[in-house]
């Protein structure tokens, strides 16, 4: 009699621990996904800034050529 209290008490606690367990488990998941989206929201406001910059500075170079060529004799 003893002896099924204690495996029905040891069963109660590796049940409630694996409970624990699987909820950090799933938050851990939730938690990866929700960086997942955010890195790739970084990565596309990463690539929009590059184009940006990019455009910019091809407009600057051509603006800097054409005042060269205007004031060359």
């Amino acid at each position: 009699m003893k002896s099924l209290e204690l495996i029905t008490l040891l069963g109660a606690i590796i049940s409630i621990l694996l409970s624990i367990i699987a909820y950090f488990l799933k938050q851990l998941h939730g938690n990866f996904r929700k960086m997942e989206q955010d890195v790739s929201v970084m990565k596309a406001s990463i690539q929009l800034l590059k184009a940006d910059l990019k455009a910019n500075y091809n407009l600057l170079r051509q603006r800097m050529e054409f005042l060269e060529n205007r004031y060359r004799p």
